[in-house]
């Protein structure tokens, strides 16, 4: 698939989903509370609300921030889960509670598929970090960017509903639209 051709799929994927999106307000800033129930064993098919689940029970256990509460809504008619992070002036978010969040991830069954090269700074310190991880089905990016504060993203998307969408896109066969 061609450059231009990925970004138009992304936009539409995004935008429009297995369904509509809402716009994003603020951001949230507490602490993610705590996951309150133990960890169910992990089989049959994931679905919108486990991939869910296991997002935000991952970054809640690994004491990241509370999930964006616009991203929970733009993502609600879509064929993906998500959540987003950010850090604070009074509690930035560093690339150890994102190594934790992967770790929570991992443990409710998330494989490991492929990751970005580290992004770093002209000292050498990490800036950005970008894993893929699979599980029956569904594909999961996690990112993390050090910028300002910290943000720590997580979207995991079902390839069966994405697959339904792009057969709807106006590509050819090679990957192009056309142009």
């Amino acid at each position: 698939m061609r450059k231009g051709t990925a970004v138009r799929a992304a936009v539409v994927l995004g935008v429009a989903g297995c369904g509509g999106a809402d716009d994003a307000r603020k951001r949230g800033g507490a602490s993610a509370a705590p996951s309150a129930t133990p960890r169910a064993e992990d089989t049959g098919p994931v679905t919108k609300a486990s991939a869910q689940a296991d997002i935000e029970a991952s970054a809640a256990d690994a004491g990241a921030p509370a999930n964006d509460p616009d991203v929970a809504e733009m993502t609600a008619t879509r064929c993906d889960a998500s959540y987003r992070g950010y850090g604070t002036e009074d509690e930035k978010v560093g690339l150890e509670r994102y190594e934790a969040v992967i770790g929570e991830l991992r443990e409710r069954g998330w494989q490991p598929s492929f990751e970005v090269p580290e992004r770093k700074d002209e000292n050498g310190t990490v800036q950005i970090v970008h894993k893929y991880f699979t599980k029956r089905g569904w594909t999961l990016s996690a990112e993390f960017r050090a910028f300002e504060t910290g943000l720590i993203s997580v979207s995991a998307a079902d390839k069966a509903c994405t697959d339904e969408i792009r057969s709807r896109l106006p590509f050819s066969e090679d990957g192009t639209d056309g142009q």
